[in-house]
């Protein structure tokens, strides 16, 4: 009985003891496949007369519907004594009821609908989604359009956001990741800038119901908003439907932000007191400009140096000393300046000498980027590339917000070639002007009593209160 069993097992038509199917009876080497696909996709694009931009892009993979729409305000806009505002405008928008519906209203009739309403304040853009079934988006896109142009605010559930908000600024002490981030954007960018500052009870609490009122009638219109449809949809309906809404649409305007200067730097280690069994080592200075000749090749000596299993960082203080689990490098892009990055979490006393270890690599002084790694990180940088247009949702995204920026129509398309021509002595000018003489900022997060003396690292400030910190 055994030796049939393990017959029928070891057989070539058959797998426990049902047959192959068909298409599994061929050697994998023979398999053909088709050439990966690395066109840049693009939704369909249209605009209603009064500046409305609308972005289409259809998915008929599953009966479900996306409606996004990006508003060009953010937490960057809040006045300083009010800080909070935009974050809880949107928190208020879609919980607080909208045009002839309380909130209460609003809630039972998306729950019946299996329908779903979020809105998020980012720092220079904002947006506000409703996900919903095909078969209801004549129903419920009149109402996500009264969420956008007629919100209720409704006070009770202002209240509740307030408290929301409060919570969530309580609890900032106690999450080391977050104080370590909090910690270098302001000691990059100067903790009163428009990029370092960050909300506080006091602030918030001088947030008024008409100040958000306010802020939406002067800001929310249809030149500041795109409308991102995905998904299973008609287009001539969705197209019927949108300017039957919005077509009547009228007031709004950017707000003008002065971000002022790049920053200048000074090398200094920033120290936040905290009893954690893994010390936050977060090391940054200053990244790329949008539309800067350097991004590409600034991207590349990010991956060079802090990639996964390949970067220089990840070889000497994970691979050879076994100090962390995983060092990285990031470099990102911003209004003036952008960001760049690394970090890696270890034992508090292996803090010092970590860092020891990877300031000379993050200064460039072990030698020249060479083309194999500039080879490894461009692979890295194309095949990644791909994964932020495998939907429909990410496509519709990616392009919205790259008009809002203000990126050229042509920026993607040209994005791997560009990669692809950075060359040696790029990378390696590219990695001097990342480093700036050294002038690197260094947050350590840990206890005080085990990381030992920072002092070797650069000038010591010691902050025990981040948020207060000025």
């Amino acid at each position: 009985m055994i030796a049939a069993v393990l017959t029928l097992l070891l057989s070539a038509d058959g797998a426990g003891y049902f047959p192959l199917p068909k298409g599994l009876k061929v050697k994998p080497e023979t398999i053909a496949t088709k050439p990966f696909d690395l066109t840049v996709k693009k939704p369909e694009q249209l605009a209603l007369p009064n500046g409305l931009k609308i972005y289409l892009g259809e998915d008929h993979a599953a009966p479900l519907v996306s409606v996004r729409a990006l508003i060009q305000v953010g937490n960057h806009d809040d006045p300083a004594a009010k800080l909070g505002l935009a974050e809880l405008l949107f928190e208020s928008l879609a919980s607080g009821g909208a045009a002839d519906k309380t909130a209460e209203q609003l809630d039972e009739l998306l729950e019946q609908q299996a329908a779903d309403l979020h809105a998020s304040a980012g720092d220079e853009f904002s947006w506000v989604s409703l996900s919903m079934r095909s078969a209801d988006f004549d129903r419920l896109m009149p109402v996500f359009a009264d969420v956008v142009m007629r919100p209720r605010f409704q006070a009770d559930r202002v209240e509740v956001a307030v408290s929301r908000m409060n919570e969530s600024m309580r609890r900032r002490p106690d999450r080391p990741e977050g104080l370590a981030g909090r910690a270098l954007t302001k000691a990059i960018f100067g903790p009163d800038s428009l990029i370092g500052r960050e909300p506080t009870p006091a602030t918030l609490k001088a947030v008024k119901p008409e100040d958000l009122k306010a802020l939406h009638k002067r800001v929310f219109g249809p030149t500041t908003t795109s409308l991102l449809i995905t998904g299973d949809f008609d287009k001539t309906q969705v197209i019927a439907r949108i300017t039957e809404q919005f077509a009547g649409w009228k007031g709004g305007g950017a707000l003008k932000r002065d971000y002022g200067p790049p920053p200048k730097l000074e090398r200094r280690v920033i120290f936040v007191p905290k009893q954690t069994a893994q010390v936050k080592v977060r090391i940054g200075g200053l990244g790329f400009k949008r539309l800067d000749p350097q991004e590409y090749a600034m991207r590349l000596v990010s991956t060079a140096l802090g990639s996964f299993g390949v970067g220089r960082l990840y070889k000497e203080i994970r691979d050879e000393r076994g100090l962390a689990y995983s060092a990285w490098a990031s470099a990102s892009s911003g209004p003036t300046t952008g960001t760049f990055t690394a970090g890696f979490d270890t034992k508090p006393e292996n803090a010092a000498s970590a860092i020891a270890l990877g300031l000379p690599i993050l200064e460039g002084k072990d030698g020249p980027l060479t083309k194999a790694e500039l080879v490894t990180a461009a692979d890295m940088a194309v095949n990644s590339f791909a994964f932020r247009f495998d939907s429909a949702s990410k496509i519709a995204w990616e392009r919205a917000v790259f008009d809002l920026l203000g990126f050229p129509d042509d920026y993607l398309d040209g994005f791997r070639d560009r990669i692809a021509k950075v060359d040696e002595a790029g990378a390696n000018a590219a990695r001097t002007a990342i480093a700036q003489g050294g002038q690197f900022q260094i947050v350590v997060v840990g206890p005080e009593d085990k990381v030992g003396d920072l002092s070797k690292l650069g000038p010591v400030t010691k902050i025990t209160d981040v948020e207060a910190w000025k």
